[in-house]
Parts: C-alpha cells; structure tokens; sequence
C-alpha cells in the first residue's frame, strides 16, 4: 500500500517552479531617464514618403522637411518627450491612385516619444530608441477622375531613431512598421469613395542638429 504525502509533492512542485523562474530571463526596464547630446534645434529630411490607407491605396510625395528642438537633458520619465516637431511639410503635389494628385497641410506641433532603449542596436549598432511621433494632424486634398476629395489624418505612429556612426551625421528617424495606425475622418467629395478608414506612414528622416550640423545621440 503506497501512501501518499501531499506535503512532499508540494515541496517538489515549488522546488521546481522555483527553477522556472530563476532560469528565466529577467525583463528589461524601460529607461527612467533619457540624454540628448546635442540639444536644441533639430531639422529633418526625407526622400518618398508614403501613406497608404486600409484599402491598399498610397499617396507618395518626393520629399519632406521637418523642424523642431529637444529639451534640455537629462528628459526623466517612461516614456518621455524627446522632442517637439514645430513644422512638417511634404512637396506638393504628391500622386495616388487614379492619376491623383494631393496636398498634405500639417498642423504641428507633433512630438516624439521615446518608449525604450537598445544599446549597440540600430542600423548603425550605435544605440536605438523605439518610440512614437505623437499628435499627428494633417489635411489631405487632392482630385483624380473620380473627383475631388480631402480628409483629416489624426493620431501617431511607431518610430525608431537609429543613433549616428562615431563621428557622423547619419541619425536617422524611421517610421517604417510598429503596427500603429493613423485615423482617416472628414472625408468630403466624390473621389473619396475609395479611400479607407485607417492609414500607415512610412518615412525615413536624416536627422541633424543646426548648432553642430551632426546628428544628435540618444540614449538611455
């Protein structure tokens, strides 16, 4: 006749847990604090940007400048503003579907949000922030055969800043993926009937620091 102590197998059962849990890795904090070199005034350019809506369709302009400053370091906080975007604009006009042709007017200021932080991560291995560009609000008008059409495009998208190469002034701001969609409200006239509801914006910015003319380094 066996017998049976419960007392033992719970013993063994935590023993074992126990072991789970210290052979797991442990979770990477987020930073509580961020640094900036330099601060300041900042610009940003970028050759084709792209918007594409939930139904496939892309409105594609040539070029896009940027303005803004980062604060003073260190930023504390997580996440936390690491900069403010006090002027976007995209050439016009920029083309879509349907032999269209469209103007993007942006209201800033936007901001970007710094989430988390990778060392020797990036496109350089130099240091990568994962982030958000945040308060996005622009109006979208434009006309094709189908007619004319303008819309709103609100809210923010993931971002990643990669740090610069020792020495360069290849920072770059990139908006490509991250699974965060733009809203698409306000839709006014007839060629608005084939655009979506939601959108994704994918560009990749040259950013570069107007007191030292290099790109700024982030870290956390």
């Amino acid at each position: 006749m066996f017998t049976f102590k419960r007392s033992g197998v719970l013993t063994a059962i935590g023993a074992a847990a126990a072991s789970v849990v210290l052979a797991a890795p442990s979770a990477v904090a987020a930073p509580t604090s961020w640094t900036i070199t330099p601060t300041g005034n900042f610009k940003g350019s970028a050759g084709v940007t792209v918007l594409t809506d939930n139904n496939g369709n892309k409105i594609q302009c040539a070029t896009s400048a940027a303005s803004g400053s980062a604060p003073t370091s260190p930023v504390a906080g997580s996440p936390a503003k690491l900069a403010s975007i006090s002027a976007i604009s995209f050439n016009s006009p920029c083309t879509g579907p349907f032999s269209s042709t469209w103007t993007v007017t942006t209201t800033p200021p936007w901001e970007i949000w710094g989430l988390d932080y990778a060392a020797g991560a990036g496109t350089n291995s130099t240091g990568q922030v994962t982030g958000e560009i945040r308060a996005i609000k622009a109006k979208v008008s434009g006309s094709s055969i189908l007619g004319p059409c303008t819309f709103d495009v609100t809210g923010k998208v993931a971002a990643k800043y990669n740090n610069p190469t020792a020495g360069g002034s290849n920072g770059t701001l990139n908006t490509a993926g991250g699974g965060l969609t733009l809203s698409i409200a306000n839709k006014v006239g007839g060629g608005c009937g084939i655009v979506g509801t939601t959108a994704s914006f994918q560009g990749l910015y040259t950013i570069i620091s107007t007191a030292t003319n290099k790109s700024p380094v982030i870290s956390g």
